[in-house]
């Protein structure tokens, strides 16, 4: 599936994506799966995610945050930017190394982007930063109404001023951020729990995430969004 073009005046957007230490990664799903299957999870779902990502066309730039030298190889191979977080421990952590990593890009819209969004496409994410347009911060809700998938800062002199942690999507609403309406299953539906997992499976996986499924016998998934 192709993604929409924007129109051709817009300025391509940074996507910014921060992966934390593979060894702390997922470990909501470690009542099913050992750490070598989360791992090559983790990986799988990262690379669907960029090349959805990738796909896009309101998409110019993409940056990898992570400490981990896994990853960052899973990202350059995909051709994206790695940025390293050097943060120290803290509940702020995540926030710290996405305001980071903002400064360090264009001057198109800025995108902070979750990396386990494994049916994720090109499609979904123009539409969401088509959408975004009109306002000065936006956020995609998750699947569960409660988290973010995604928050767009059309203008990175802004900043961009990330509430990621528990409930994100009332901080960033109260924040200012305006929540964008739009149907976009693969966009909102994050992994971090077996029934995300199952929900993935259902909805259809991007190729990496399909393959990892089939190897550890999750499902027989099929690409369906």
């Amino acid at each position: 599936m192709t993604a929409a073009p924007p129109p051709p005046t817009a300025v391509r957007a940074h996507v910014l994506i921060a992966v934390k230490d593979l060894d702390r990664a997922k470990t909501r799903l470690a009542s099913r799966l050992d750490a070598e299957r989360r791992t090559a999870l983790v990986l799988a779902m990262l690379r669907d995610t960029l090349a959805a990502a990738g796909a896009s066309e309101a998409v110019g730039e993409i940056t990898v945050i992570t400490p981990d030298r896994a990853v960052a190889a899973a990202a350059e191979s995909a051709g994206a930017h790695w940025f390293p977080d050097r943060g120290g421990p803290g509940p702020d952590r995540l926030n710290a190394v996405l305001r980071s990593a903002a400064g360090a890009g264009g001057r198109g819209p800025v995108v902070a982007l979750q990396g386990d969004l494994p049916c994720l496409t090109g499609r979904e994410l123009t539409e969401a930063l088509v959408a975004a347009r009109p306002y000065r911060r936006a956020v995609v809700i998750d699947h569960h109404g409660t988290g973010t998938s995604a928050l767009i800062v059309a203008d990175p002199a802004e900043g961009l001023a990330p509430q990621f942690g528990p409930d994100s999507a009332r901080r960033h609403i109260d924040s200012g951020a305006t929540a964008l309406a739009g149907h976009w299953p693969g966009l909102r539906l994050d992994v971090d729990t077996p029934d995300d997992l199952d929900a993935a499976a259902e909805l259809g996986p991007g190729p990496a995430t399909a393959e990892v499924l089939r190897t550890i016998g999750w499902r027989d998934p099929s690409r369906q969004c």
